[in-house]
């Protein structure tokens, strides 16, 4: 019975998830309600019994649930390294070496490429590590939030060791389209990564701006201006952020929940180092991921409890936060495959190829897939939901036009990267800006000119490859 073609019906779940999504900023609401009206189009009166079926199904689907086990073990992981304030001791090394504020901007940039296992760790790390120096060389926080924003999320995407490659990787292996990219979740990953253009673009366009091969511009140049004239490191409407040491000391406080006895232990950097060179080493030499993550959560016992970094009381409750970060993820997951079980039934896909085909492009649609997703992501903030409802969508319109699935998905995980970095209240937007004590809505504007070339540069490549690949 799947794969029925209800006609025009059809679209009322995808218009529903969209207009609740920008209405509610409730995704995982968005998505559970769009799943239930397809249920309730195919089965009319007697959905319930199937829809529930259905959802029992997701949540005890095999491979959904290897992916919902990496999500939550990364969380543990992150938050292991977060409260033991390794990464700390890069800013005490630093000290003794930056001695220029295109070299602060530099060490800021590369903080955010060492630290590629989580977009919040990068954030929160690197900010620490960097504030202190860049105020002393009169950087603006904008500059200082825009290094930090796009090294966060981009690099997650790039280095293939993070929850951002887990998540989308796992979402791709339940697509049959996308099984003649790869075999397995990491290999679709591995061979999607060449077309990865705004993430790419955005690392390397960053190293341009630091080093005044692109000119500083729009709201960038005005708040170095204003640093040159009134010696002001933020804008005005940000002076609550910065009126004391204070908010600093609670800033902190968020975001390790430390003790003042623990804060007081000299951060090393090996506590750092060693636990991500577990992970690196355990996932390449065992070639699993899941093994990588478990070692590193191992390592972190053996090393940071004999040291006294933390106590076993306060391991435990890392681990209990670190999970608790990460269940928003993946209910997104058990949820969206709850989602695409009901498209699937009422045959959405099929009724998109019929209705569009004949104006489907296979040159143009990965470039018109990475706008309007996008452009989704930007207005809703939901960089997760978004593709994860729309892949099983778009995919199926690709291979029914020819178009590349390789290209397609690598314009699908840039889009969501796009909106990650560019829509004003996005998770990373808000902490990047709150880690650099400044408003989001100053920083969001102030970096619109860059994204928007970077933006522009990656739907002329993607057109570009679109017409060469088919």
């Amino acid at each position: 019975m799947e794969g029925t073609n209800l006609g025009i019906l059809t679209l009322i779940p995808v218009v529903s998830f969209f207009l609740l999504a920008l209405l509610t900023k409730k995704c995982i609401t968005s998505i559970i309600v769009s799943g239930v009206l397809g249920y309730l189009l195919y089965y009319k009166a007697g959905f319930f019994m199937p829809m529930t079926d259905a959802l029992l199904d997701a949540t005890t689907d095999a491979d959904n649930n290897y992916i919902v086990v990496i999500c939550l073990l990364f969380g543990c992981f992150v938050q292991l390294l977060r409260q033991s304030k390794g990464a700390m001791a890069i800013s005490d090394l630093a000290r003794k070496y930056v001695k220029s504020e295109k070299q602060v901007l530099f060490l800021t940039w590369l903080c955010g490429v060492i630290i590629f296992i989580d977009d919040y760790l990068s954030i929160l790390v690197t900010a620490n590590c960097t504030i202190t120096l860049a105020d002393e060389y009169k950087t603006p926080r904008e500059m200082l939030c825009y290094i930090i924003n796009t090294t966060s999320a981009p690099v997650c995407i790039i280095i293939p060791i993070s929850a951002w490659v887990v998540f989308f990787s796992g979402i791709f292996e339940h697509t049959p389209e996308a099984a003649v990219v790869g075999g397995s979740a990491m290999d679709i990953w591995y061979n999607i990564m060449p077309y990865f253009f705004y993430p790419f673009l955005c690392v390397l366009f960053v190293l341009l701006v630091i080093f005044g091969i692109v000119p500083k511009m729009g709201g960038m140049k005005k708040a170095y201006k204003r640093v040159e004239e009134t010696g002001q490191l933020w804008p005005a409407s940000s002076n609550i952020q910065n009126e004391s040491d204070e908010f600093g000391e609670v800033m902190g406080a968020a975001a390790d929940d430390s003790g003042k006895e623990e804060k007081e232990i000299q951060p090393h950097l090996w506590a750092f180092v060693l636990p991500m060179a577990v992970v690196i080493a355990g996932a390449l030499v065992l070639d699993d991921i899941l093994y990588g993550v478990i070692l590193g959560i191992v390592a972190c016992f053996i090393l940071f409890l004999p040291t006294r970094i933390m106590s076993f009381s306060k391991f435990c409750n890392c681990c209990y936060k670190g999970l608790e970060d990460m269940l928003f993820i993946a209910v997104v997951l058990v949820t969206s495959l709850f989602y695409r079980q009901s498209i699937s039934l009422i045959g959405l896909a099929d009724y998109l190829i019929e209705v569009a085909g004949p104006y489907m492009s296979a040159a143009w649609l990965p470039a018109i897939s990475f706008i309007l997703i996008g452009l989704v992501c930007f207005a809703t903030g939901n960089i997760w939901s978004i593709p994860a409802i729309c892949t099983p969508i778009i995919l199926p319109m690709a291979a029914a036009c020819g178009a590349s699935i390789p290209l397609t998905l690598g314009a699908i995980i840039s889009a969501a990267c796009f909106g990650a970095q560019a829509c004003f209240y996005s998770d990373v937007t808000l902490l990047s800006a709150s880690a650099c004590r400044i408003s989001n809505v100053d920083y969001a504007v102030a970096q619109l000119p860059y994204i928007g070339i970077v933006t522009a540069v990656s739907f002329v490549g993607y057109v570009a490859a679109g017409f060469m690949m088919i």
